[in-house]
């Protein structure tokens, strides 16, 4: 379980034991991020695996204010610097170097749709943000305070506003 220690470098600058300890007690998005790891470990070790998975989550949930479903496909270096009210749904995919503010929303568009959003590799989610459905955000992408994305934003681009248009581009 190597993502905890790419979370740790995101987060912190470093990795050693010493640090995560220190992380863990004192900034609530690294120990979000470790409950979910911790979480989605113990899913797959049977029924007493089950129920501390959950038991975890809920932690997350009651402590962090975050509901992190432990079915989102969440990659190493995720940062969670405000770590409350995010919400990330079930069919999420998240990649690598993954930056989330305070009060997002990343899931489906309604009940009735089962399609989530897919976030590539070095994006930027600023406060507030809402990623909706079927749509992929390309790696280094930005998405500003307060957007609604309900399309693809393209790599290196940023967007903001409701609905989300783009802002600016970088190749």
């Amino acid at each position: 379980m190597a993502s905890w220690k790419e979370d740790l470098r995101v987060s912190r600058g470093s990795e050693s034991l010493r640090d995560a300890i220190r992380a863990f007690a004192v900034h609530p998005g690294f120990s979000a991020t470790v409950c979910y790891r911790w979480a989605v470990a113990a899913r797959q070790h049977g029924r007493l695996g089950r129920l501390l998975s959950v038991l975890l989550w809920r932690r997350v949930v009651t402590s962090f204010g975050c509901f992190i479903q432990t079915s989102a496909k969440i990659g190493p270096g995720l940062h969670l610097p405000h770590a409350t009210g995010i919400v990330i749904g079930d069919g999420v995919e998240i990649g690598r170097n993954v930056t989330i503010y305070q009060n997002v929303t990343v899931g489906r568009i309604d009940i009735n749709t089962a399609t989530y959003p897919r976030i590539s590799d070095d994006v930027v989610i600023y406060a507030g943000a809402v990623i909706v459905g079927n749509v992929l955000v390309g790696a280094s992408a930005v998405i500003a305070a307060n957007a609604v994305v309900t399309r693809d934003v393209r790599a290196g681009a940023t967007v903001g506003g409701a609905p989300a248009r783009e802002l600016s581009y970088r190749p």
